[in-house]
């Protein structure tokens, strides 16, 4: 008696078909996760190669900018950069590319983040903060505050509404004469002297503790600088052509060196308090750029 093979039931095939489905699905999705988890990985990786790069970078600019600064003692800043563009000194390296530096001022803006501040210079800076805070939008005070540096303002650089908030501060009910009275002098001086600070205070007619508050808040001398470091190529299609552009501020510790007429010891740079990378898209950027906030 010949016997024939059975055939599958309907019912059996139903029930093999979602379980292959499902096994794909899980597959599917294993494979998804295992390329996500990679995916993310490699650019943790990435972040934290580049990260150790631009740290080095910026560590062996630091100890080149360093030298060159210390060669220029009894020279102020302002004397030894260009007075438009702040370019300070070019490298050519190895392969003809170039690096170039500049400075400006980046102490002119209002400093935000106050927790490394002592008590008293606390309340003084919450003053600013809080009068800029009333005059400006958002965006506006963003561009006008900062979140590292020293309390007082470059009285040379602050913007307008930075130095009539801090001129409020100090002089109360009279600000408002006492920020016109030294933005008059800035524009006819060029340069504010703490001189110039004191021919204000007594223009306005303001205590002697109120000048003592003024020389405090504005600086004459800036500590805050902000260094821009840009690279050019120097061979084929990539000569001339600006290939990467970093920045960030750093404090100089001028204390008795590096102010106009000194002869003494040079101006020394200290290690980098922010350092960004600024792209290369634009000719110019903002000094707000460069904060980490």
């Amino acid at each position: 008696m010949t016997r024939t093979a059975a055939t599958p039931s309907p019912r059996g095939r139903a029930f093999v078909m979602p379980m292959v489905l499902l096994a794909l699905v899980v597959v599917g999705l294993g494979v998804g996760v295992a390329m996500s988890r990679f995916a993310a990985e490699t650019k943790v990786y990435a972040r934290q190669a580049r990260a150790y790069h631009e740290h080095h970078a910026g560590m062996g600019l630091q100890e080149a900018i360093g030298a060159w600064l210390k060669q220029q003692t009894g020279r102020s800043i302002p004397d030894i950069i260009d007075p438009v563009t702040g370019h300070a000194m070019d490298i050519e390296l190895a392969d003809g590319s170039v690096v170039s530096v500049y400075l400006r001022d980046g102490q002119g803006t209002a400093l935000a983040d106050l927790s490394a501040l002592p008590p008293a210079q606390v309340e003084e800076a919450g003053v600013i903060l809080r009068n800029l805070a009333t005059d400006l939008t958002a965006a506006d005070y963003n561009r006008v505050t900062r979140s590292v540096g020293p309390a007082s303002v470059s009285i040379n650089s602050a913007p307008d509404p930075v130095i009539e908030a801090v001129a409020r501060a100090i002089a109360g009910d009279r600000g408002e004469d006492f920020a016109n009275e030294l933005l008059r002098i800035r524009a006819r001086a060029g340069a504010v002297t703490r001189q110039d600070i004191t021919s204000a205070v007594t223009n306005t007619d303001l205590t002697n503790d109120q000048r003592v508050m003024a020389l405090r808040l504005f600086a004459t001398d800036v500590e805050l600088w902000a260094i821009i470091v840009e690279l050019e190529g120097g061979r084929g299609v990539d000569r001339g052509k600006l290939l990467s552009r970093y920045g960030g501020l750093a404090r100089l510790r001028i204390g008795a060196t590096g102010r106009r007429g000194s002869t003494s010891n040079p101006t020394e740079l200290g290690s980098f308090l922010t350092w960004k990378d600024l792209g290369t898209d634009s000719d110019d950027f903002d000094l707000e750029d460069l904060d980490d906030r």
